[in-house]
């Protein structure tokens, strides 16, 4: 792990494209479609586990608007011992989950041995490649032969393995946790409601959720000193205003510079955030219209391509979209104005706004929240707030085991701030990092940067710290979480099953993205727009409507 890389670990995320699209038909990147569970109701009278506050650490900022989370000045090093005793009994625990990168030896991994000591177990992991995890976690569960704690991703690459855990593979969590009864385990006791919320599957919670922020995407970054070098200080409250704040970010980078880089900023934002397109679908008794069916939608593409027509849009704007490197370094070098992501991608010491003055000392970034395109607010899909879950098969029946491998989790869970969590994501002190100036600072050792091993396993992620960074900028990225929250629209089917949606979804997303990126850019008129949404609905849209429409009416 790199130095900054590991400074960040607690929040740093990469850009996973904006909030409208990421769970629109236009989506590019990463979505929320599909994402989650069923809400349905289910096990009777059985209930979700209570959720308690996060601990007001010195340094610590807890914000009074729900579901928003902490902003630490500073953390606590070594940290408080939010783990009374060790979790295990001394043998082994099997698991299961997923990488992106190379998976880590264990052999002479002293990362690896240390945390076996801490959590009185021998961790027996088997770690599967992203390009292959949805294949292995279906065999997986089949063969019968389960892991201890297995990582579940209910949609995406773990999605053929969904069908299974209504089926009585893994535990409902609800019996054990439900309640109060989570505070045994004091760490778990910290998961979000929203995360045990909206990973239900009918019902039931079939695994620990890896909770997360629900600010991801939905803002954009930007020039701030091209703006007011073009004449317009401040920030655009409507569609009108933005439209003249983009000519002036334009006018104030000079000969060559753009404002926009992608379609997703130029019509998902701009357009469809701006304009008030809804967040997938929009639900009135019952009855679901989709996003490109509506007429803010109509209205964001010809906002869009007064963009692309006024050229605030760079020329590159159909190979950049689906390249967030590539965009991001096109923000970074001052080749455009606007950028994308999460809001805590944007601060901190290898954020996009320390890129910029890396290159430009006196250059000035700021984040806009999508205004409404007569003024208030614009519309922002809330991210479920969880990425996967880790799931307890229910071939393991004694209590005390089941207990054993919760307090692993437990410890796996630990908040910043904490021993366990130091632990967990930084590795061993001394060793793997050192600390300097009360913040972690990691080896530059190539054989020790490979010992990190857990993977999604410690995917625990809720707050904002940006270590090494003037400390105002966690406070600030919170504020702007607080003005999001007033932008969020959930999608009314975010959580919904539709196998049609699963089978034809990505030819769906293809076409929408056709339709959209020639109206945009001039090559289809808007009048497109009428046989998009007929063969939208005749190639699989319909059937996605009314699946999602039953699944509304089953709730």
């Amino acid at each position: 792990m790199r130095d900054e890389a590991m400074i960040n670990s607690f929040s740093r995320r990469s850009a996973l494209g904006l909030g409208l699209g990421a769970v629109g038909a236009a989506a590019v990147g990463c979505s929320n479609e599909g994402r989650g569970v069923q809400n349905a109701p289910g096990g009777g009278d059985l209930q979700l586990p209570v959720s308690l506050e996060r601990p007001a650490l010195e340094g610590t900022t807890l914000s009074k608007v729900p579901d928003v989370p902490p902003a630490y000045s500073q953390l606590p090093m070594p940290g408080i011992q939010s783990v009374p005793e060790k979790p295990g009994r001394g043998g082994e625990v099997s698991t299961f989950t997923i990488t992106w990168g190379v998976p880590a030896k264990l052999d002479g991994n002293v990362w690896y041995e240390k945390l076996n000591e801490a959590l009185g177990v021998t961790l027996k992991p088997v770690i599967a490649p992203a390009q292959s995890f949805g294949d292995k976690l279906v065999t997986t569960i089949a063969s019968g032969d389960i892991p201890d704690i297995t990582t579940n991703e209910p949609s995406y690459r773990g999605r053929a393995a969904r069908k299974y855990l209504p089926q009585g593979v893994f535990h409902d969590l609800r019996q054990i946790l439900g309640g109060d009864k989570v505070k045994k385990y004091p760490n778990l006791a910290l998961v979000p409601a929203y995360a045990w919320q909206n990973s239900r599957i009918n019902g039931a919670i079939y695994g620990v959720p890896c909770y997360r922020n629900r600010t991801i995407g939905g803002t954009i970054s930007y020039r701030a000193d091209w703006a007011a070098k073009g004449g317009f200080d401040g920030k655009p409250t409507n569609a009108d205003e933005l439209f003249e704040w983009l000519k002036a970010m334009k006018a104030g980078g000079g000969q060559g510079t753009y404002p926009l880089a992608t379609i997703d900023q130029t019509f998902n934002f701009c357009g469809g955030q701006v304009q008030g397109v809804p967040s997938g679908w929009r639900e009135e008794g019952g009855k679901l219209t989709k996003d490109l069916e509506t007429d803010e939608y109509e209205a964001a593409l010809i906002f869009a391509n007064k963009l692309w027509a006024e050229e605030l849009v760079h020329p590159d704007v159909l190979t950049l979209t689906p390249n967030s490197a590539e965009y991001t370094g096109y923000f970074t070098s001052g080749r455009v104005g606007v950028c994308n992501g999460s809001i805590d991608a944007y601060f901190g010491v290898v954020g996009q706004f320390a890129q910029l003055r890396q290159r430009e000392p006196d250059a000035q970034g700021d984040v806009l929240v999508p205004p409404g395109r007569d003024g208030g607010h614009g519309v922002i899909a809330p991210d479920l707030g969880f990425y996967c879950m880790l799931s307890i098969p229910a071939s393991v029946t004694d209590e005390a085991r089941i207990d054993e491998l919760l307090r692993v989790i437990d410890y796996l869970a630990a908040p910043a701030g904490s021993l366990e969590y130091n632990l967990v994501h930084y590795g061993v002190e001394g060793h793997n990092y050192t600390v300097k100036d009360g913040l972690p600072v990691g080896s530059t050792d190539e054989k020790v940067l490979a010992e990190s091993f857990l993977n999604q396993l410690s995917a625990f992620n809720y707050g904002f710290f940006f270590p090494g960074a003037p400390a105002e900028e966690s406070a600030t990225c919170q504020r702007y979480a607080e003005q999001m929250t007033e932008c969020f629209v959930p999608d009314p089917t975010a959580g919904l099953d539709s196998e049609s949606s699963y089978s034809k979804g990505d030819a769906l997303s293809a076409l929408v993205q056709d339709f959209v990126n020639g109206i945009v850019t001039g090559r289809k008129p808007i009048s497109d727009l009428a046989e998009l949404r007929e063969r939208w609905k005749k190639n699989g849209g319909d059937d996605v409507r009314h699946e999602y429409e039953q699944a509304l009416a089953d709730q």
